[in-house]
């Protein structure tokens, strides 16, 4: 046909989180997923998603609060896995900015597959439809050989067919979910618990040393604040670049959002078994101290020296936090 467009399926917001104060799912990428796969089982969790896809346990961090910095990961390691762990079989198509040779050839594969998955009613996980972020494509008419999507603002928009994977960043990166496949919960779980364990001990790539990610980051994070409040000590405030504190609400929502969700995962989970309990206490004290530069930063905020000093304390003290809660998911990991 023509054209078509899924009609069930809008933007996922997380009103239960959001009314706790809290930022919902955060990172575009699940942002997305969670469209997806809400418009499939009016029984999605987003706990679970965020949880058994181990993004409630990652940070993301670079050395000049880039946001770049929360797509810099391996990409085909990580984003059909975290649709595997939802419970999905998932179809992959991708394309590097290395591997020119390839662009015509996966962009053709990608607009099948799209096409084919919008026909059956499911969306798609899209990255750099708007915005250097990831979105979902929810319909195409071939008319206009365009696309149809939803932007991470959860905004309606259209993308030609030749600007996949070329629409600002030179990246093709699709994620379909397809049927249901047959991981067990307790194989998800432990998988889930060992990724964010190698995260945290950096195990994961990402580009060093311009970004770090695990407990390196919040070292990172902790020394940005440390930085930028030496320059408010010495009068230089107007050397900062004016995004700086844009830049610092959308860190502090990444990484707030997700610890928030790695403990009520961790909870969910110790109702089988009791031996991650002391892993809860820890992510919710990381929550609790990431929870005022969250509150601080979203309300458009300007940091005084005071502010800046007391948000590299609770930054460095939430990553001692957490490095006792991965020791926990470790002690719990070896029993098993």
């Amino acid at each position: 046909m023509p054209n078509c467009e899924i009609g069930n399926i809008a933007w996922y917001e997380d009103g239960n989180s959001i009314s706790a104060g809290e930022p919902g799912i955060y990172h575009s990428y699940m942002a997305s997923l969670a469209t997806v796969l809400n418009s499939l089982d009016d029984r999605f969790d987003p706990i679970w998603m965020m949880g058994s896809g181990a993004f409630a346990f990652r940070t993301f961090v670079n050395e000049t609060f880039c946001p770049s910095a929360m797509s810099i990961f391996d990409w085909k390691g990580i984003l059909p896995e975290a649709v595997e762990q939802a419970g999905y079989q998932c179809r992959y198509i991708s394309r590097m900015w290395d591997e020119k040779n390839l662009e015509k050839e996966r962009r053709e594969q990608a607009e099948t597959a799209i096409i084919d998955s919008i026909d059956r009613g499911i969306g798609a996980v899209v990255w750099d439809v708007h915005d250097c972020e990831w979105g979902v494509i929810i319909g195409y008419d071939t008319d206009k050989k365009q696309y149809i999507t939803l932007t991470n603002s959860g905004k309606r928009s259209n993308l030609p067919f030749q600007k996949l994977g070329k629409n600002g960043i030179d990246i093709l990166s699709v994620a379909i979910p397809v049927e249901r496949n047959d991981r067990s919960r307790t194989d998800i779980i432990n998988k889930s618990l060992k990724a964010a364990l190698a995260h945290g001990e950096g195990k994961e790539w990402t580009d060093r040393p311009k970004y770090q990610n695990g407990l390196a980051a919040y070292d990172l994070w902790s020394t940005l604040f440390e930085r930028w409040g030496l320059i408010v000590q010495a009068g230089n405030e107007k050397n900062l670049p004016k995004d700086i504190p844009q830049f610092s609400t959308y860190y502090a929502g990444h990484c707030y959002s997700a610890r928030c969700y790695a403990r009520d995962y961790l909870r969910m989970i110790s109702k089988e078994n009791k031996a991650l309990d002391p892993a809860i206490d820890s992510y919710t004290k990381v929550a609790e101290l990431l929870k005022p530069v969250w509150d601080f930063f979203s309300l458009g905020n300007s940091p005084d020296l005071a502010v800046l000093q007391k948000f590299a304390q609770d930054i460095k003290q939430a990553g001692e936090m957490e490095k006792e809660g991965l020791d926990h998911i470790r002690a719990y990991l070896e029993e098993v």
